[in-house]
């Protein structure tokens, strides 16, 4: 009788359970890449490992552009897909380990080190039998859009492996790992507010992009990312507002308003600034919490019904507290008493 697999993240979001080569290798092989799966020599046993030991357990949330997965095999394996599929992996181990040859380059990965595979590049992995691993798929294209918005070039470079003891890389990892444990017990609650499983997916997106892309050099400078002259600040700064104001039921990016201002993210706080405004994000984040005041408001005029929380995470507010705080310094009062006294 095969034994069942450990207990792991996302196991409330069971994919796959497999036991043998050919289901693993043919159902895995469709979610990622089609692969070639092998049972490895166990080296710490100097033997074969047996069929029965292979125990598969592979969990996945999907959310707009992306997913994250956990993927546990039970067993040592060579997992050789060829050339792989048109999509960034990033594998982060839980536990365990795994050697990765990915084009002409070779790399360990462990809990302390995390991989970065290329879209379409010719990979092969052995992962150990304890081996769990944390991974986020992206299609190259979503990364491609992130990084000309960002002024990273149309093609982003990430090295094979990168340790959670550079600071960029750590705080990447950490707070992928806390958002998968989020998603894992409340995964219910966020996914049933579109906007606020968009926001998640954008902040895990940009921390990618930013925080593991190995910058060409130190003097490079995008050619958008030039200061506008001042007589063009004001239709830049329309452009922008415009598009806040009809997305109040998100948490933008400096990013995404940068790109429909028409400008580089640098160059629209510039412009921002010249004009004695907060920063972009902080304006739209006091355009979002207008939009739920005057809500709230309107509902105690009215005698209605609502829930708060349903309200702030409809306008992107995927931390309540912080929602609280924010709502509190810039309306003098709590969302509790605008909702019961039209404060």
């Amino acid at each position: 009788m095969p034994s069942a697999a450990p207990a792991q993240l996302l196991d409330r979001y069971p994919l796959i359970r497999a036991h043998s080569l050919e289901e693993a290798s043919a159902r895995v092989g469709a979610v990622f890449s089609p692969h070639r799966l092998e049972l490895q020599p166990q080296a710490h046993r100097g033997q074969m490992a047996t069929a029965s030991r292979l125990a598969v357990a592979h969990n996945q949330i999907r959310l707009r552009d992306t997913s994250l997965n956990v993927l546990h095999y039970g067993a040592d394996v060579l997992i050789d897909p060829g050339e792989r599929g048109d999509f960034y992996m990033v594998q982060l181990p839980l536990s365990g380990r795994a050697q990765l040859y990915s084009g002409n380059q070779e790399a360990q990965a462990s809990p302390e080190v995390l991989s970065v595979l290329q879209p379409q590049a010719r990979s092969r992995m052995w992962w150990s039998e304890d081996c769990t691993m944390l991974l986020l798929q992206v299609p190259r294209s979503v990364v491609q859009a992130r990084a000309q918005q960002w002024g990273l070039g149309q093609q982003p470079r990430f090295a094979l492996a990168h340790t959670r003891s550079q600071p960029r890389v750590g705080a990447w990892c950490q707070a992928a790992l806390d958002m998968t444990g989020n998603l894992d017990r409340f995964g219910s609650q966020w996914l049933a507010h579109p906007a606020a499983a968009a926001a998640l997916e954008e902040f895990l997106l940009s921390a990618f992009t930013i925080l593991l892309h190995e910058p060409e050099g130190d003097g490079a400078v995008h050619s958008q990312q030039r200061l506008l002259a001042p007589r063009n600040d004001q239709r830049c700064l329309e452009r922008a507002k415009d598009y806040i104001h009809a997305h109040l039921d998100r948490a933008l990016t400096t990013a995404d308003i940068a790109a429909h201002a028409c400008v580089a993210p640098r160059t629209l706080e510039a412009v921002f600034k010249r004009q004695q405004l907060p920063s972009p994000l902080a304006y739209a984040r006091q355009c979002r919490l207008e939009a739920v005041h005057h809500i709230l408001q309107q509902a105690q005029r009215q005698g209605q019904s609502l829930h708060i929380s349903s309200v702030a995470l409809a306008h992107g507010f995927v931390h309540l507290g912080r929602f609280a705080s924010q709502y509190r310094q810039q309306f003098g009062c709590t969302p509790t008493q605008t909702l019961r006294a039209g404060s």
